[in-house]
């Protein structure tokens, strides 16, 4: 019996050291609703580049539709990137996205950091898997206040019927236009 208690008990301390993050849950789904990425601020313009394919990707794996600034989307977001050094010597690719309605109110501000196996502290240190690591994050808080909102216009009956998707430009090229817009 003594054999099976510390399996027990081993198996206990190692789930209570496993991280939860996005990318050990399924991602959120909010499918068919329109934003826009008006723009993402911050670090050299490949890095943004990077970032905005990234989030593209994401935004694809949660169903999410990345429109033209100029189709006037429920939600338009802007997001702001600094690599900063962390307290330990590392470096942490910070995100902040401002969500605004379609009347351009700010509906939601999200926020969070990736931390780089680099101990550079600067935009150096920051590799295509924290980018990627960043913007899954990024997309999953988007889409869950996304999905929240959809919950909230379902409940009140003023959820509008989707734009058919041959009037929706592909995620990759919205956010190609959304960058180029900068």
């Amino acid at each position: 019996m003594k054999p099976i208690l510390t399996a027990a008990i081993v198996a206990c301390a190692l789930s209570a050291c496993n991280e939860t993050t996005t990318a050990s849950r399924a991602p959120t789904i909010a499918p068919g609703v329109p934003i826009a990425v008006d723009s993402i601020s911050g670090g050299p313009d490949a890095m943004r580049g990077s970032f905005s394919s990234a989030m593209s990707n994401e935004a694809s794996v949660r169903r999410v539709d990345i429109v033209d600034p100029a189709t006037n989307p429920r939600y338009r977001v802007r997001g702001y990137l600094a690599a900063e050094p962390t307290a330990d010597g590392q470096t942490a690719l910070s995100f902040v996205w401002d969500v605004f309605d379609a009347q351009k109110r700010r509906a939601q501000r999200m926020q969070g950091a990736t931390v780089a196996r680099n101990n550079s502290g600067d935009w150096s240190g920051v590799d295509q898997s924290t980018v990627n690591k960043a913007a899954s994050e990024s997309m999953d808080q988007i889409a869950q206040f996304l999905a929240g909102q959809e919950q909230v216009r379902a409940a009140s009956g003023t959820t509008p019927a989707a734009a058919p998707a041959a009037a929706r430009p592909s995620a990759v090229a919205a956010a190609r236009a959304a960058s180029a817009a900068r």
